[in-house]
């Protein structure tokens, strides 16, 4: 922690850039490949939701795509963000742990928890939790598809690596690094405001889950495995992938829960 900044929660200050920091992120292709998995098994989704929806620009390209959408997330600051921008989308803050205590929430026929969300479930025990939860608000044969970043993709791109923006009132500095004993990537904020004199610090954690134990929690879960894929392809996914993106089934009838 730097000695002079104000330590806040992840995404409190950083929802208010957050759009601005991820401008370089195409969702229209996020979408476009969610939609060509949906597609691939054959699915019709009447009522889908968006978990971990952030500011909900990934939520709002699968509207776009004539989906029936909601979003959740765990920052109630992301969700206002996202609100303001798609008012005509049912927004929900809620926990990927406690997904069944939101009140208003599901039933879903397909859930989507996209951009290495599920990485921010940082215990096994709540890695299982959040494969529970979701199970929980779906209905019997619903589509569950997320993704996750790899231990490859930490080494490439974040292990050690320091950036810095500014734009229309705000300045940052981010500190990306990777602790391969731990497992655990870091990824730290210097937030400026021109409306505060103090700087504001954040920092998000992941957990990036080696291959086998991800096999081994999806097999645990009550969730059947359609696919693993290489990132953005309908390639095989493996541990020498950077992302891979999970489709998982409930199972026909759910009495097992």
């Amino acid at each position: 922690m730097s000695a002079d900044a104000v330590r806040q929660a992840p995404y409190q200050t950083l929802a208010e850039i957050y759009d601005h920091v991820m401008q370089h992120v195409d969702y229209d292709n996020w979408a476009a490949y969610i939609h060509s998995i949906i597609e691939r098994f054959n699915w019709r989704p009447q009522n889908l939701v968006d978990l971990a929806c952030g500011t909900g620009n990934i939520t709002a390209e699968l509207s776009k795509l004539d989906y029936a959408v909601s979003g959740v997330d765990i920052s109630s600051s992301m969700i206002r963000k996202a609100r303001k921008k798609s008012a005509d989308i049912p927004f929900f803050v809620g926990d990927l742990r406690r997904l069944s205590k939101v009140e208003g929430l599901g039933p879903f026929d397909t859930a989507v928890c996209l951009y290495d969300s599920f990485n921010y479930l940082l215990t096994p025990a709540d890695f299982k939790k959040g494969l529970e939860e979701v199970f929980r608000i779906l209905l019997p044969q619903s589509l569950f598809i997320f993704d996750v970043c790899t231990e490859r993709n930490s080494l490439r791109y974040f292990h050690d690596v320091r950036d810095a923006g500014n734009g229309p009132g705000f300045s940052y500095k981010r500190h990306s690094y990777y602790d391969k004993i731990t497992k655990l990537q870091y990824n730290h904020f210097l937030i400026q405001l021109d409306s505060r004199e103090e700087v504001l610090e954040e920092t998000h954690t992941q957990h990036i889950y080696p291959w086998k134990e991800l096999i081994a929690h999806i097999d645990d879960s009550p969730f059947e495995l359609l696919g693993a894929f290489d990132g953005f392809t309908f390639n095989k996914g493996s541990a020498r992938s950077d992302r891979i993106h999970f489709v998982l089934r409930c199972s026909e009838s759910k009495t097992d829960q």
